[in-house]
């Protein structure tokens, strides 16, 4: 199937932040209550993905293949975010898109990243393999 239709197609959507997005590596900053650079990717990468499953069909779904971020300025728990993505490219069936973070006027995050469309009936073939695979172990004392 042809993606080419999906270039220029864009999503927004508005957040507010909480504490179970804070950065929590270094006890000696959380109380800072910033957010963590990975929560604000899985809210961007969430937003990719809603934008590419309206136009996919039901057998199909899309993952993240490959993410480059730049994280520019710090945002706090309670703060308010827009967060948009738009498609700018496609080759085959993977799906190079481009994602913001703003808070306010001031840019977050800017992002850049692919996600590969497969069907869903490939990714439970894979996870059974690696299920069967785990189960035929050697056990050892």
């Amino acid at each position: 199937m042809r993606w080419d239709f999906l270039v220029g197609k864009t999503r927004s959507e508005d957040f507010t932040l909480d504490e179970t997005m804070v950065w929590n590596e270094d006890g000696d900053v959380i109380n800072y209550h910033l957010i963590s650079t990975s929560s604000l990717l899985s809210l961007v990468h969430k937003v990719g993905y809603d934008l590419l499953d309206k136009f996919l069909p039901l057998s199909m779904t899309s993952i993240v293949l490959e993410t480059c971020a730049r994280h520019v300025k710090p945002v706090k728990a309670g703060d308010k975010v827009a967060i948009g993505v738009r498609v700018v490219g496609v080759d085959e069936n993977r799906v190079r898109l481009r994602g913001i973070v703003m808070s306010g006027d001031e840019k977050i995050l800017e992002v850049e990243f692919t996600r590969i469309i497969v069907s869903k009936n490939y990714l439970r073939r894979v996870s059974i393999e690696k299920a069967e695979k785990v189960l035929r172990l050697p056990r050892i004392l």
